[in-house]
């Protein structure tokens, strides 16, 4: 299936007729958990369709029926909502979050939500996923590691924390609809390497979600502040000057005091200028130790370090390893899964 058939599926697949949910109330007696607003929130481990069985794979995709009365509700599981074509409204708790086309919802478990019914030329697409692809299991598979995509997944991950869902408006610049396309593609034409192929395509989609979070207009809550992108400049900066970086230099080049730039990274990461620099640096050699030969030494000459025992201090202090260690147990790793 290439994206032409997939398009004429889901266009042909939106003409079936909505499940009744009196059908489905009358067939599977669901009880409520809790209320929200007055309303009965149903615990639902299926698909809103009596013809589909309990989610067995490690993800899901079907179409949301138009026309379909879906009650609030909460998921053991988490649920993405992808809009291919048109809009789609989902009702939180509190409040209502429109998305148009390529936006996408990542709602976490236990969560009460539920969708308004959408219209014929609305094409919503619901993924069930058993597993967390923002844990820190998946996050830990990120190999290009910089204070950058720290700073962004940390970001992430506390607005994830405070609203229990993740809202990804729609960027042109991003490649997020190819890769729900692909992710499609593969589920309803399924052939070999099929659960491989989406397991790849997730992480590459999550990946992607992440790289574009802190550019998000978010119409709901205003998670990106001025002060966050003075941020990433600052912590791009120390990115590409980690190796002869100073704080009075960075101080010229942005014309503010080195105590104000020291204030602005200390309260949104927690750490302070010369913490950040180490961290950096100290990344770049675990990338050199992992993908070259080139001797220890050199390395560290390579990241900034004119003392060889003072880098391997701080390299000890960080990954609780000796450089050769750490070398070691990634070519032990490689080998592994070879």
């Amino acid at each position: 299936m290439n994206n032409v058939d997939l398009h004429s599926f889901l266009q042909a697949n939106n003409t079936r007729e909505a499940p009744d949910w009196d059908v489905i109330k009358n067939t599977y007696n669901p009880e409520p958990v809790t209320e929200v607003n007055g309303q009965p929130v149903y615990n639902f481990n299926m698909i809103f369709d009596p013809t589909i069985n309990p989610i067995e794979d490690n993800i899901f995709i079907s179409q949301c029926p138009v026309a379909a009365h879906v009650p609030m509700h909460i998921h053991q599981y988490i649920e993405l909502i992808y809009v291919y074509q048109g809009n789609c409204t989902v009702i939180m708790e509190d409040h209502e979050i429109n998305i148009t086309g390529g936006g996408t919802i990542m709602i976490d478990k236990s969560t009460p939500h539920t969708i308004k019914e959408i219209s014929k030329s609305d094409i919503v697409i619901e993924m069930k996923l058993k597993h967390d692809y923002l844990s820190t299991g998946f996050l830990s598979r990120f190999t290009n590691k910089s204070i950058i995509s720290q700073f962004l997944i940390d970001s992430l991950i506390d607005s994830r924390r405070a609203n229990n869902y993740l809202y990804f408006p729609f960027q042109a610049q991003s490649n997020i609809i190819g890769i729900m396309e692909q992710i499609m593609c593969e589920h309803f034409d399924k052939d070999v390497f099929t659960s491989e192929m989406i397991d790849a395509y997730l992480f590459i989609l999550f990946t992607e979600l992440i790289r574009h979070s802190n550019s998000s207009n978010n119409e709901q809550k205003d998670d990106i502040k001025q002060k966050d992108t003075m941020v990433l400049e600052f912590l791009k900066y120390i990115d590409d000057h980690f190796k002869d970086c100073s704080l009075t230099e960075m101080a010229d080049h942005y014309k503010y005091h080195p105590n104000y730039i020291s204030a602005v990274l200390k309260k949104a990461t927690g750490k302070s200028f010369k913490d950040l620099l180490q961290i950096q640096r100290l990344n770049k050699a675990a990338l050199y130790l992992t993908n070259s030969d080139l001797p220890i030494p050199d390395i560290a000459e390579e990241v900034g370090y004119s003392s060889l025992s003072f880098f391997y201090k701080k390299f000890n202090e960080v990954y609780f390893q000796t450089p050769k260690e750490y070398r070691d147990q990634q070519f032990r790793s490689y080998i592994n899964q070879s």
